[in-house]
């Protein structure tokens, strides 16, 4: 799928962004996306603290895109990924609203700078959800940045507090 970019309100013909599914061939691409999303974050703070995050990434991507547990969906510029999305996928019991149990946790919608509000981030979520539809998928859920509060929220996304977690 091709989109062309928005230029103030215009078509830009000359400058095609190339969405596709992302592959084991992009992992280098995806961790160093995530790593810039984590670091715009404060999340990561030393070389330490990225070197270890870069090693986990790299090894989780090989098994997860390997093992269809995660789906990641790219925007790229001149061969270049820009824009990335992503959605963990897994099996809780059964409820009334969800007989197959399946859920979809997005995460890692992120674009550099340069490529913001270019309507990435929502072709890329707007994938994710179609996936997420063909594959039987019936609770999506996530968590917001506040910059992707807005976008969110016009993609028919709710706000619930009721989540607690604990690091053990």
């Amino acid at each position: 799928m091709t989109i062309w970019r928005k230029t103030k309100g215009v078509l830009d013909v000359n400058v095609p962004f190339e969405i596709r599914q992302a592959t084991i061939q992009d992992i280098e691409d995806l961790t160093r996306l995530r790593l810039e999303f984590l670091k715009e974050l404060g999340k990561i703070q030393s070389e330490q603290e990225e070197t270890l995050v870069t090693t986990a990434t790299k090894q989780y991507l090989e098994e997860a895109l390997s093992n269809h547990e995660f789906i990641s969906f790219v925007a790229l510029s001149n061969h270049r990924i820009v824009s990335v999305s992503g959605i963990v996928l897994f099996k809780r019991p059964p409820s009334l609203q969800n007989l197959k149990g399946l859920e979809a946790y997005i995460l890692n919608v992120y674009t550099i700078p340069p490529y913001r509000r270019k309507g990435l981030a929502r072709t890329l979520l707007e994938r994710c959800i179609e996936e997420c539809k063909t594959i039987g998928v019936k609770r999506i859920w996530l968590h917001a940045t506040e910059d992707g509060k807005p976008l969110y929220t016009k993609m028919g996304f709710t706000f619930k507090n009721s989540e607690m977690e604990l690091f053990i």
